[in-house]
């Protein structure tokens, strides 16, 4: 008797945020943990493809940059002050160092388990020389200030330090989208903790 009232100990669920009244049982906890998990599965597989998808977009156009003859601001014609005349000296370091960022940025964008995450083999390498790719956003940001501060301390225009502040901007968004998943994840543990405490209540 006491295992048949263990196992129909309810918690209350709604997804509309009103507490309606209604119990569910185990089974029923299982249907509704197990449903929340798979929306929060597509949904996370749906970021990994956008954010892949404006990474990439992104890392064309810095190409096209690098290999452009001018090195010019491909922002001077849309946005407002006077378009620059020259380009930023060093633009081809500055912008390959924007490309390694990128690559990066792709990498922290994939699942934990993908195994592009783990195309450099710490082992292939000497222990001096070990890095945890992908970088991680406190050492990805400092990279992605590095260009754009230059641009503002050579007194560039907005043009300019915009455009640099390119992979700064998708860095953010990264990380964003990074903490939104994460909260998902989150919010189907906590239910999972309610449903084993019901068990054992």
């Amino acid at each position: 008797m006491s295992t048949a009232v263990r196992q129909r100990v309810p918690f209350r669920f709604s997804e509309d945020g009103e507490d309606d009244g209604r119990i569910l049982d185990e089974q029923e906890q299982e249907e509704v943990i197990g449903r929340l998990r798979k929306e929060n599965e597509d949904s996370n597989a749906a970021y990994h493809i956008a954010l892949q998808i404006v990474i990439g977009l992104s890392f064309i156009i810095h190409v096209l940059f690098l290999f452009s003859g001018s090195k010019l601001s491909p922002l001077a014609n849309v946005l407002p002050g006077p378009p620059p005349t020259a380009a930023v000296p060093f633009a081809t370091a500055l912008t390959l160092l924007q490309l390694l960022i990128h690559l990066n940025l792709s990498l922290y964008s994939l699942p934990p388990k993908h195994r592009y995450r783990h195309l450099v083999p710490h082992a292939a390498l000497p222990r001096s020389l070990e890095l945890p790719l992908p970088l991680a956003h406190p050492i990805s940001i400092i990279l992605t200030i590095v260009a754009p501060t230059y641009a503002l301390l050579l007194g560039r225009g907005y043009a300019d330090v915009i455009w640099w502040a390119v992979p700064g901007a998708l860095t953010g968004l990264v990380a964003l989208v990074k903490k939104w998943m994460r909260d998902g994840e989150k919010d189907v543990a906590e239910l999972e903790k309610l449903r084993y405490t019901a068990r054992g209540a």
